[in-house]
């Protein structure tokens, strides 16, 4: 039951992901708007790198290659994305309470992402097949 609720996991998270950075994608103007606006040099760059990372790390998180790593990074990413994002952003006091709960929610999705770094990906994964193959416990192996 645990390996369900891990991939579903997975899949709940990284659904996120792959959506925002879907959406960036069909709306690169958008995306580089945005990230103009928060000031970030070479917003388009930033849009088209910040879309394609979002699109790889949620399919591995997915599959559950790599599953440890891909967490602890995204992670960071979601702690990093809400400081230069949503921390202390917002002219009108609608506009601060939006950032502040978008902020809440990507700290939230940081601490499931750091559980799932810890505990691996479970056994219906690539990670797990893989150390099967080579006879690794996958707890011991990125699992």
């Amino acid at each position: 039951m645990t390996d369900v609720g891990l991939i579903v996991a997975r899949v709940m998270i990284a659904i996120m992901f792959i959506a925002s950075g879907y959406g960036a994608v069909m709306d690169l103007s958008g995306a580089s708007a945005y990230f103009g606006g928060l000031g970030l040099p070479v917003p388009l760059l930033v849009a088209v790198g910040t879309a394609l990372f979002e699109i790889a790390a949620g399919a591995l998180l997915v599959v559950g290659f790599q599953t440890r790593i891909v967490a602890a990074v995204l992670a960071a990413f979601c702690l990093f994305a809400t400081y230069v994002g949503h921390y202390g952003q917002g002219a009108d006091a609608a506009s601060a309470f939006t950032h502040q709960q978008m902020l809440l929610k990507d700290i939230a999705v940081a601490g499931g992402l750091i559980l799932v770094a810890l505990f691996g990906a479970g056994m219906l994964s690539i990670d797990a097949w893989l150390a099967r193959r080579a006879k690794v416990p996958p707890i011991a192996e990125n699992g």
